[in-house]
């Protein structure tokens, strides 16, 4: 893992070039790269007339709308499939296409995304939709987890997914025993760290507006409140929406951790567990002062009677250690 992070920091030339020979079978061969689902060979006749007219569209800079009609006009066609497996098919299509189109740079990835986001959000209105999304993201970038994790950091951004569906990829039946691996922390650590910003900056906004309205009283009774800027109420309301988001993202996560570390088939192997154990508390303590604030909550819907001594036990210790 640390020379994988090494590669994708880096050039792969490069650490061949420092590694002694023994250690060379621990690194890829060749760069990691994308892995891209509809290739030729690997699609039936009526599959690849969709992918090959929505890469056209995409190569010749065809917009969300365009792209959007391509899929519908295709799909529409398959009768022998039902409505949610139209869409299914639909959605995945279109995110591999995206992320095939803007695969060559972090900067063509994010161009991608912005100009098919509006897309992106249609196929996306669900948590079982946005899911699909994420893990489809996951796949493309299986081989290259740097580009992985910076995709869904700005998926999240876009408002394609959200906070709590990372979370629910993270911990799906896919990742038992892969906890050794560090993007799947990376990943888990940016986005609980992307809510906690976005808490801190409302915060923010929210001293700001109420030391403007201040002023304003202070200054002139009778002035004009839209001159003030933003409305305390409009900040105290979305600052309100945010710390509920903060709350379920760390709820669900420690509550997947404690599902994991308090079953029988939660961990592949007595490693697989110390690995999952480690990360748990990792977590606990990085953010100690979340779990605090929401200790009510997580008393209630995780650190009930089925959880297991040890993950009560760090529980304990992180509220002592916050105290």
């Amino acid at each position: 893992e640390t020379l994988l992070k090494l590669v994708r920091l880096s050039y792969l030339d490069r650490i061949k070039a420092l590694l002694p020979e023994t250690c060379l079978s621990l690194i890829p061969a060749k760069a990691p790269t994308h892995n891209f689902k509809f290739t030729l060979q690997a699609m039936d006749g009526r599959t690849r007339e969709v992918s090959v007219a929505m890469g056209k569209c995409l190569k010749n800079k065809g917009t969300a709308d365009q792209a959007l009609e391509i899929l519908e006009s295709h799909y529409s066609q398959w009768a022998d499939v039902d409505a949610e497996t139209r869409q299914t098919l639909a959605r995945e299509m279109l995110t591999e296409h995206v992320l095939l189109l803007g695969s060559k740079t972090f900067s063509h990835m994010l161009n991608a995304i912005e100009k098919f986001m509006p897309a992106l959000q249609k196929f996306g209105e669900t948590a079982a939709a946005k899911l699909q999304i994420a893990q489809v993201v996951e796949d493309f970038w299986r081989k290259n987890t740097q580009f992985m994790a910076i995709t869904i950091d700005k998926l999240i951004n876009y408002r394609v997914i959200d906070p709590a569906t990372v979370v629910a990829m993270l911990f799906d039946a896919s990742h038992v025993g892969a906890w050794n691996q560090f993007h799947l922390w990376e990943i888990l650590r940016n986005t609980v760290n992307k809510v906690n910003m976005r808490v801190e900056q409302l915060q923010a906004r929210l001293a700001a507006a109420q030391a403007a309205a201040s002023a304003m009283v202070a200054d002139d009774a009778a002035a004009d409140p839209a001159q003030s800027g933003e409305s305390v109420e409009h900040v105290e309301s979305l600052l309100e929406q945010m710390k509920q988001e903060q709350r379920g993202v760390v709820v669900l996560t420690a509550g997947h951790f404690v599902r994991l570390l308090s079953s029988g088939d939660g961990c592949a192997s007595e490693l697989d567990r110390a690995w999952l154990q480690g990360r748990f508390k990792e977590f606990m303590r990085t953010y100690r002062q979340q779990v605090v604030d929401n200790e009510a909550a997580l008393e209630s819907q995780v650190f009930t009677g089925e959880a297991s001594a040890d993950t009560r036990q760090a529980f304990d210790s992180t509220r002592m250690l916050a105290a």
